[in-house]
């Protein structure tokens, strides 16, 4: 899917060599080298971009593997996944108001709060791990509550036993 935005009065055009400043993601520093046509329509500029959604899945790939997230880096990789801030809220184990001041770089969002974020964009953007089946699995079992852990050795393995 192409994305074609109205970038600017033609007046000041840019070189077609130039770099795009591509703020159509909400991030302020992505900057496209390729993949995209400037067009003048009628005196304005419009830009399309080729596969955008695939341009975003990059962006999401890139900031996963980043170590620290700004603000604006946590909701571009909210709204990637699709959720709320309520939703991702649940996902991280924390409130909507945290999600929304990690946004608004009011909190520093914390090294395992970071983690699995992260890891719930790696998990969409790979396809390999269904990181949010696993962390459904993870809060099913959460919801348990028993101290007696009963192992048993089966097959050559021990694993955990049924009560």
């Amino acid at each position: 899917m192409n994305a074609i935005v109205k970038f600017r009065h033609a007046d000041s055009p840019m070189k077609a060599d130039d770099p795009l400043h591509y703020t159509a993601c909400g991030l302020d520093n992505i900057y496209l080298v390729s993949g995209f046509q400037r067009r003048i329509v009628a005196g304005e500029e419009y830009v399309s971009v080729k596969d955008a959604e695939d341009l975003h899945k990059a962006i999401a790939l890139s900031l996963a593997r980043k170590k620290l997230l700004a603000g604006k880096e946590i909701r571009f990789l909210r709204k990637f996944l699709d959720y709320t801030q309520s939703d991702l809220g649940e996902w991280l184990g924390i409130s909507d108001q945290s999600v929304a001041r990690y946004e608004k770089d009011k909190n520093v969002m914390d090294a395992a709060t970071s983690y699995v974020l992260r890891l719930l964009v790696l998990g969409k953007v790979s396809g390999c791990v269904n990181v949010h089946d696993e962390l459904e699995r993870l809060r099913g079992q959460d919801d348990t509550v028993s101290d007696t852990l009963l192992m048993g050795r089966d097959h050559d393995e021990w694993r955990p036993m049924a009560a």
